[in-house]
């Protein structure tokens, strides 16, 4: 960062990398080593510990600034447990799972919506995340693309720094602009993907399921049980893979990606819909997207 942010500018640097600005400015205002003081402190700590291996913090505390004579705020002591990987091991794995995990559970064995349909065109989609090192392999970004299973017309994509509800939200824009300008309506379509935790929040299953009134199928087996996403990943690597490794930056990513899913939905032929490609396949009704808006670009 430091031999590079004068000619580049601090946030492209920090893009770049993926590091956001608010942890580069924590790192260069906290020095690795700690202080005597601290040093002193976690000490205390670990006597604490050693004779008391069931204390949490809030027993902790008041042991500690009894034996120290001083005040200890407790945000500051859970932080040094946490950063000192003192406080694990002795918490009990008392995770309660969310509402929506709880339903998932339940519903095991019927996840899967997809398995075995048949779908017409727009009628059913795939989606995922994958990693991507480019930059000559030294840095690290995240593709998240939807494929139509019964076309495979691949209407919305993104790139960003991490696999994120930021990034599937961004992706899920696009394919909804895109569903729109075709007439589509979303509402009882189907979309289907793992069980990964951007595809259980919140956020994620308001969007899916109130706002645009959908189908949710989720995978119970991994990318063996999303084939068609999977095949998307494989078939893009193997395609265009140098291009994605010798991209610059996140921009010139980006504009690979646009690249390659425009020729993809117009021009690639695939055997699976006769050696036709995407567009084609769907017919005249895609003609709308003659000037289809590069919203992954934009972003």
């Amino acid at each position: 960062m430091d031999q590079h942010k004068e000619e580049r500018g601090l946030n492209r640097c920090l893009e770049a990398i993926g590091l956001p600005k608010s942890t580069y400015y924590y790192r260069r205002s906290h020095s690795d080593e700690p202080s005597e003081e601290e040093q002193k402190l976690m000490n205390c700590v670990r006597e604490i510990i050693g004779e008391h291996p069931g204390y949490g913090y809030r027993r902790i505390l008041p042991e500690l600034e009894e034996r120290t004579s001083q005040r200890v705020n407790h945000k500051r002591l859970r932080r040094l447990l946490n950063e000192h990987e003192l406080g694990l091991a002795r918490q009990a794995s008392g995770h309660r799972p969310s509402p929506v995990q709880e339903i998932l559970g339940d519903a095991a064995g019927d996840l899967n919506l997809v398995a075995d349909l048949d779908p017409d065109p727009l009628e059913a989609f795939s989606t995922d995340f994958t990693e991507l090192k480019y930059a000559g392999g030294s840095r690290k970004a995240y593709l998240m693309a939807v494929v139509d299973l019964g076309s495979k017309y691949v209407p919305g994509w993104a790139v960003g720094p991490s696999g994120n509800r930021k990034l599937a939200m961004r992706c899920w824009e696009q394919v909804r602009e895109r569903l729109t300008s075709l007439g589509e309506e979303l509402d009882e379509k189907i979309i289907h993907h793992d069980l990964d935790s951007v595809y259980t929040s919140y956020r994620w299953l308001r969007a899916i399921l109130f706002s645009d009134e959908m189908r949710i199928s989720y995978s119970e087996n991994g990318a063996k049980g999303n084939p068609w996403i999977e095949s998307l990943w494989g078939r893009t690597k193997a395609e265009i893979g140098s291009r994605i490794t010798e991209a610059s930056s996140l921009p010139a990513l980006r504009t690979v990606f646009d690249e390659r899913f425009r020729y993809y939905n117009r021009e690639r032929r695939h055997s699976s819909i006769g050696q036709v490609s995407p567009r084609e396949h769907l017919g005249q009704t895609l003609d709308v997207l003659e000037s289809e808006p590069q919203i992954a670009a934009a972003s």
